[in-house]
C-alpha cells in the first residue's frame, strides 16, 4: 500500500502527512486544497458549479504493481464511496426559513486538533449544528429581556431536583439548500498587526476550511400545537432573526458568521463608504474582496496610537480590550467589532489585474458586549469615530494600503504592461456620512485633528500608564519626532510624489533608494501615501466638497537613511509640500 493514496481527510494531522491548517510559502496546492478535494469527491462532479468541477476532477492516485509496469489505480484511493446528491431535507412538521450568508461562516467542529473546519454529515454535507442553534436562540432569549416563563417554555430549563424539563422547541440546525458550497472554501488566516507596526518580523499564515456566501436553511418545529401558529412562529422567526444579527460561529467581529439582509442589533455607527484597490488573494491565488480587512486596519492604527503613548504591555493590552485576541491560549471577545454590508452589483472584480471597485457599501462598527453603560458607548462611539475618520485621512483598507491607487492617480500607459498589477487603494466617505467629512480650509486643519485624535485615545490609558516618549522600538508608533506628516493642496487633482515613488524626487533619486523607506518584497515600507478628497466649510457654515486633493505623506524616520529626501520635502519650493505635524 502507498502511503500517499490515503485520502488528505484520513490522515493524521502531522508534519510530511497532512498539515490543514499549515500555509506553505509557494506552494500553490495546500494540504487544505488537497484535503477539500478528497471531501468534494464524493459528491457527482456535474452537480458541482463549473469552475469547481474544473478544478476537482483529479485524476485518482496510481500506483505500481511491483510484478508489472503497468500503473493501476490505488484500491484505496478509489474506494472514496461515491454518494447520490440528496441535498438534505428537513421532515415534516419543521418550520423553514433561508439566510445566505454574507460573506464567509467559520464553524469548528472540533474533531481534528488544530484544525477549523465545519462539522460534516453523514453524506458529507456540512452542517450548522442544532445544539449551537439552541444556544444563540436562548442568548436572544435572554438579550431581548423575555420573560423567564417564556424562556423556560421555549427552551426548557433546570429544576430544583436536578432534572431537567425540555422546552416545546427542537432545532433541527441547518443545512445548504444548493451545491455553491464547494465553492472557494480554503479561507486564510493572517495577522499583520505585528509584523506592520512593531517588527518586520514575517507572521504565519494558517488555512480554515470556511463556507463563502452559501445559503442556508434552518429548520425549527415545536411539540406542541399553537393556538395561533402565523403569530407564534412568527414571533419565534423574530427572536432566531435576532439571533442572526449578532453573527454566528467565530471571528464575528472580523465580519464572518454575518447575514444578508439581516441588520446588525449592535451598531455603534454607520459609515457610508466607496472603494478600489487591490484585490487579496486566498491560498490557491483566487481573488477575494475580504471584509475583515476593515478590523484589521482599525485594530491596527489602534496599536500605532496607543504605541505612541504608552508603554508595550499596556498598547497591547488595551488594543486586546477594544478588538479581542489572544493573551497566550486564552482568547478575549473585544469591545467592538466590524461588519460590512454591500450589494453584489454594487462591486466590480477585474480579476486579470486584481483590481476591486466598490460604488457603495456600508461599515458598521459593533459594540461586541451587552449591557454597557451608556457613558462607555458613548466613549466607544466617540473612539470608532475618530479611528474610522484617521483611517480614510491617513490610509484607506486592504492590501496595499500604505500607497495611493495606481489605477486612480497615476499615468496610464504604466497598465500597458499586462505584468503590472494594481498598487494601493483610494477610499472616501459618501454623501450619507457627510458628517464625517474633515474640513481643510488649512494644512494646520490636519494637525488638530491628529492631537483630537491621540486625546481620544488617552482616555483609555490610565494615568500613570501614559507617556509622551512613545515606543522607540516599534517600527510605526505614533509620536513626535518618530512620525512626520507633510502635506499640500492638490487642487488639480494630481498627485505630485507618486512619481517620486517610480522616478527622481530631486534629479539624483527616487523614494526606492534606499528601499527601507518605500519598502520592498519581503520588506514593509515605512512612508504613507495618500490623496485626500478636500472638504472646505463654506460661507453657509456647510462643510462641502472643494476642488481637489490634500496629498499627505506620513513617514516613520530613520535618520540615517532618510535624511536626504527629508531635506528635499523641506525646501518647499522644489518639493511643494511643508510639514503639518
Amino acid at each position: 500500500m502507498n502511503n500517499e493514496d490515503i485520502p488528505m481527510m484520513f490522515r493524521a494531522q502531522i508534519y510530511s502527512r497532512c498539515q490543514l491548517h499549515r500555509v506553505q510559502q509557494h506552494i500553490t496546492r495546500q494540504d487544505a486544497n488537497k484535503w477539500v478535494d478528497n471531501w468534494k469527491k464524493v459528491f457527482p462532479q456535474d452537480t458541482l458549479p463549473t469552475e469547481q468541477a474544473q478544478k476537482s476532477t483529479l485524476p485518482p492516485p496510481v500506483q505500481k504493481n511491483r510484478t508489472s509496469a503497468i500503473a493501476r489505480p490505488s484500491k484505496l484511493s478509489v474506494s472514496i464511496a461515491k454518494v447520490e446528491l440528496n441535498i438534505p431535507q428537513f421532515g415534516n412538521g419543521v418550520e423553514k426559513k433561508e439566510y445566505t450568508i454574507r460573506w464567509r461562516l467559520v464553524t469548528n467542529s472540533g474533531q481534528d486538533e488544530g484544525v477549523i473546519r465545519p462539522i460534516i454529515g453523514a453524506k458529507g454535507f456540512p452542517y450548522y449544528s442544532g445544539a449551537s442553534m439552541k444556544g444563540a436562540f436562548l442568548r436572544a432569549c435572554k438579550q431581548m429581556s423575555l420573560s423567564t416563563e417564556e424562556i423556560k417554555n421555549y427552551c426548557g430549563a433546570k429544576l430544583d431536583d436536578g432534572s431537567y424539563k425540555p422546552g416545546i422547541l427542537r432545532f433541527h440546525g441547518a443545512y445548504p439548500v444548493d451545491m455553491n458550497w464547494t465553492k472557494n472554501l480554503v479561507d486564510i488566516i493572517h495577522r499583520q498587526d505585528e509584523k506592520q507596526v512593531i517588527k518586520d518580523e514575517k507572521p504565519n499564515a494558517n488555512a480554515q476550511i470556511s463556507l463563502h456566501q452559501a445559503k442556508l436553511k434552518f429548520g425549527i418545529s415545536s411539540t406542541k400545537k399553537f393556538e395561533d401558529p402565523d403569530r407564534e412562529w412568527k414571533r419565534i422567526w423574530e427572536i432566531w432573526e435576532f439571533a442572526l444579527s449578532k453573527g454566528l460561529g467565530s471571528r464575528v467581529s472580523a465580519g464572518y458568521g454575518q447575514f444578508q439582509d439581516i441588520n446588525s442589533q449592535d451598531k455603534l455607527i454607520q459609515i457610508h463608504l466607496q472603494g478600489q484597490g487591490a484585490t487579496s488573494k486566498l491560498v490557491d491565488g483566487t481573488k477575494e474582496f475580504r471584509p475583515n480587512m476593515f478590523k484589521a486596519a482599525l485594530r491596527g492604527h489602534t496599536l500605532r496610537l496607543l504605541g505612541g503613548l504608552t508603554d508595550t504591555d499596556t498598547a497591547k493590552e488595551i488594543t486586546r480590550t477594544l478588538w479581542g485576541g489572544f493573551q497566550g491560549k486564552t482568547a478575549f471577545i473585544g469591545l467592538l467589532g466590524i461588519g460590512f454590508d454591500y450589494q453584489s452589483s454594487h462591486i466590480r472584480l477585474e480579476k486579470e489585474k486584481q483590481f476591486y471597485q466598490i460604488s457603495q457599501g456600508k461599515l458598521n462598527i459593533l459594540c461586541m458586549h451587552d449591557n454597557l453603560p451608556e457613558e462607555d458607548i458613548s466613549n466607544l462611539h466617540e473612539l470608532s469615530t475618530k479611528l474610522v475618520q484617521f483611517t480614510i485621512l491617513f490610509s484607506g483598507f486592504g492590501k496595499s494600503w500604505r500607497r495611493i491607487c495606481h489605477k486612480e492617480f497615476y499615468y496610464t500607459r504604466y497598465f500597458e504592461n499586462p505584468r503590472k498589477q494594481v498598487i494601493g487603494c483610494h477610499w472616501e466617505f459618501i454623501n450619507d456620512s457627510q458628517l464625517l467629512y474633515l474640513p481643510v480650509n488649512q494644512l494646520s486643519d490636519i494637525a488638530v485633528f491628529i492631537n483630537n485624535v491621540q486625546n481620544t485615545i488617552k482616555k483609555r490609558i490610565p494615568n500613570n500608564k501614559q507617556s509622551n516618549q512613545g515606543i522607540a522600538s516599534w517600527r510605526e508608533s505614533w509620536y513626535s519626532p518618530k512620525v512626520e506628516v507633510w502635506g499640500r493642496f492638490a487642487e488639480n487633482g494630481k498627485s505630485k510624489a507618486i512619481h517620486w515613488f517610480h522616478g527622481n524626487y530631486d534629479g539624483t533619486d527616487s523614494i526606492k533608494n534606499p528601499h527601507s523607506l518605500s519598502g520592498s518584497m519581503n520588506n514593509t515600507g515605512r512612508i504613507w501615501h495618500r490623496m485626500y478628497p478636500k472638504y472646505i466649510i463654506n460661507s453657509n457654515n456647510q462643510i462641502v466638497r472643494g476642488e481637489g486633493y490634500v496629498e499627505l505623506l506620513t513617514i516613520f524616520k530613520e535618520e540615517s537613511s532618510d535624511k536626504e529626501f527629508l531635506n528635499f520635502l523641506a525646501n518647499r519650493n522644489n518639493s511643494g509640500f511643508e510639514k503639518i505635524w
